[in-house]
């Protein structure tokens, strides 16, 4: 199934991934009596309808993290589920200012037939729902969890999914470079604690389905673990390295490279 910029493939009987124009990645989880959408993308187009295509079931919507490339998309929903520390990060995307840098520095056409840049522009967020750790969305033949994740962002969220054994991790956990430079970035040794946290319920999935990239397997973790503890205790150290959202410093692993605040550790 797909449209002229998503592309939504059933990776499991019940789990779509729904990839927003090679952007971020989206997931929608088919419960007996509910639903459940992993983040709105950029909401370039009516993902509430395609979503309908799949399922009629009610939809509960829930944000990873507060950053425009993963919520340009909730003013689609009534309601928006996001980690509380986040909520100021998800509001300020939402600012008109904001969403103009957006669609000139990195929201990438061409556009979609009927994609209105001025609505867009000018949409706001649903009514945004603080969440906080261990919250349990029941589906009714499943529980997906929230585990918190802070370090890309203070209020970053995983959810887990212990039925089929995976783990969404958003922009936490993934393959390429992991954001830990940002201005509201926790420090390294948070993320690490967050990262130790979750090592402990290891057991419970098999599978990390994150927002950008492709899937990991959980064994990751315990190696992102160690690689972070290299950082802090000065064995590893990255190169300068700049974003258009500023500069940090760089350090390559095989699966994954981190890039940080050397201030912020």
């Amino acid at each position: 199934m797909c449209t002229d910029w998503l592309k939504i493939n059933e990776i499991t009987h019940n789990i779509y991934l729904i990839d927003d124009n090679g952007d971020n990645i989206m997931y929608l989880i088919i419960g007996s009596e509910k639903a459940l959408l992993i983040d709105t993308g950029w909401g370039v187009v009516n993902l509430r309808e395609v979503i309908s295509k799949i399922t009629d079931l009610p939809l509960i919507v829930v944000n990873t993290h507060g950053h425009p490339d993963h919520v340009s998309g909730g003013f689609q929903f009534p309601n928006i589920y996001i980690k509380e520390e986040d909520i100021p990060i998800i509001e300020g995307c939402f600012r008109l200012e904001n969403r103009q840098w957006a669609i000139n520095n990195v929201l990438k056409g061409p556009y979609p037939e009927g994609f209105s840049s001025e609505k867009w522009l000018h949409s706001k967020a649903g009514n945004i729902i603080a969440i906080k750790n261990g919250h349990k969305f029941n589906l009714g033949n499943k529980i997906i969890e929230v585990i918190e994740l802070p370090g890309h962002t203070p209020g970053g969220i995983g959810l887990l999914d212990r039925e089929e054994r995976v783990l969404f991790s958003g922009d936490s956990i993934l393959r390429g470079h992991i954001w830990m430079h940002l201005d509201h970035s926790t420090s390294l040794s948070t993320y690490l604690s967050g990262l130790k946290k979750l090592e402990k319920d290891i057991n419970a999935f098999d599978t990390i389905l994150p927002a950008h990239g492709t899937s990991l397997k959980s064994e990751v973790l315990s190696k992102l673990v160690s690689d972070i503890e290299d950082i802090l205790s000065g064995n590893k150290k990255g190169t300068t390295h700049q974003t258009f959202c500023g500069e940090g410093l760089l350090c390559e692993f095989e699966d994954y490279s981190i890039l940080y605040d050397g201030s912020k550790l």
